[in-house]
């Protein structure tokens, strides 16, 4: 019985996914040459002289910011969005420039807002190799899902490739529709392997049922006692387990959240019971101590939040290439009004030219924020904060230091430490920062550490390359 059920499931395994796949190509074929009659259409319409003027008379980045700003530019763009208007495609058609370092720029959309001169990162391989020929993308994958592209050259009167015309359409909806399919033709083989299943026990259920009572007559009594030893243990396991997480819970909790709580409720009563005898100022003092206190139980509970997740493992990373140069550069400009209202000079040393790290973009972001919300509670007013990034063993460093209030060397290996509390620590700080920094970090199978040198703090830590 067991054989006839496996190979049954094993031919209908066979025939769905060669169904599955077999319906992508079709797809997939189809979608290539009607995206790649588009291109070649498209190619052909727009004046490539026109288009080679309107980039050599605006250089720059944004240098057009809307598609009405310049009549050359609005020209190609009623083309583009004709034709993407009546092929009723879902994503914008665009035209490309390679710079003299092959690298890839928009400057033509038929989106209405102008993408003018941005870069175009994730640019498939094939239209870097065969963009002078033009050609058409098999489905590949970036940030936003799958994809089909073709692409075709556009030339000026002289027949050189002054630019690329770019059709693109995304492919999840084949993708989901085919799945659809499939999970509807297993749902079907299942109905018919449970059907044969129960055929299959009406028939041999006499012999099973002897062979069972025979067998459970012999072995009832080992059973029973073995049964019952186990349950004994796992039951014993699993209250000392309850009992133990529960007070942890219980004492963390109540650690982290009676401070800041007992500070609001104090504030509060005091300006209750005595609001007759407080002045506005004083009122407004205690209302405003309440009230950071209260933000400091958000991000209390916030990061308790988060740590938590963390913790036991619900948080699955989703490593991607990005830039860390401009990553970091992003999150200074959060902490730049900050910084001003300090005093604190934030200072960067790295190149915009680092290669590419694969990491969740998202996490890192917060651990550099994590890492700059520490150093600007350490730091001393007048004093900075300086960003580092160095390529080094294959790997890429990253530094954040501050002047200020340095970490005694002997709580350097403790600082990560969910609870631990150093000498310095600040009273506003949830003393849960630098431990989410670790747990995400070790989730990359990375590793953070911290030095101090000269009154100089550093956090360090390091992430793959992108190959």
């Amino acid at each position: 019985m067991t054989t006839v059920l496996l190979a049954f499931l094993l031919l209908t395994a066979y025939f769905l996914i060669g169904g599955y796949f077999n319906d992508l190509a079709e797809a997939e074929k189809a979608s290539l040459m009607r995206l790649n009659g588009i291109a070649y259409t498209l190619s052909m319409q727009i004046d490539g002289d026109a288009h080679q003027r309107l980039m050599a008379k605006y250089r720059q980045k944004d240098a057009i910011l809307t598609r009405q700003q310049d009549s050359v530019y609005f020209a190609i763009h009623q083309v583009l969005r004709r034709i993407h208007d009546a092929n009723m495609l879902n994503t914008a058609i665009y035209t490309i420039v390679l710079d003299s370092t092959n690298a890839c720029f928009f400057s033509v959309t038929s989106a209405e807002t102008p993408y003018f001169r941005h870069p175009y990162h994730s640019a498939p391989a094939m239209l870097m190799e065969k963009h002078a020929q033009g050609a058409m993308i098999p489905r590949y994958q970036d940030e936003f899902g799958h994809w089909l592209s073709a692409f075709a050259a556009i030339r000026n009167s002289a027949g050189e490739v002054v630019a690329l015309v770019q059709v693109d359409q995304k492919f999840d909806e084949f993708i989901e529709i085919a799945r659809s399919d499939v999970l509807r033709n297993l749902l079907v083989s299942l109905l018919v392997c449970m059907l044969l299943l129960a055929l299959l026990v009406r028939t041999l259920q006499p012999i099973l049922r002897k062979e069972r009572l025979n067998k459970e007559a012999l072995e009832a009594a080992n059973l029973e006692n073995k049964r019952v030893n186990e349950h004994l243990q796992i039951s014993l396991e699993q209250v000392t387990a309850l009992d133990t997480f529960r007070k942890e819970m219980i004492a963390n909790l109540s650690h982290d959240l009676r401070t800041p709580m007992a500070s609001i409720l104090g504030y509060l009563e005091t300006v209750l019971l005595k609001k007759a005898q407080l002045s506005e100022a004083e009122r407004e003092k205690f209302l405003n101590v309440a009230l950071s206190e209260a933000k400091r139980l958000n991000r209390l509970v916030a990061d308790l939040f988060d740590l938590s997740k963390l913790e036991s493992g619900q948080i699955r990373i989703a490593p991607e290439p990005f830039n860390m140069a401009e990553l970091a550069q992003d999150t200074l400009q959060k902490y730049q009004l900050q910084a001003q209202y300090k005093q604190v000079k934030l200072r960067t040393d790295f190149s915009e030219n680092l290669p590419l790290t694969l990491a969740d973009v998202r996490w890192i972001d917060r651990v550099l924020q994590n890492l700059m919300d520490n150093a600007l509670r350490y730091v001393n007013e007048g004093g900075f904060v300086l960003f580092t990034i160095f390529e080094k063993d294959a790997k890429l460093h990253f530094k954040v230091c501050n002047s200020g209030d340095p970490i005694p060397e002997a709580h350097l290996s403790k600082v990560f430490d969910r609870y631990f509390k150093s000498t310095n620590r600040k009273k506003d700080s949830t003393g849960l920062g630098l431990t989410i920094v670790k747990k995400v970090l070790e989730l990359h199978q990375e590793h953070v550490w911290a030095e101090v040198e000269n009154d100089v703090t550093t956090f360090r830590f390091t992430l793959p390359l992108y190959p």
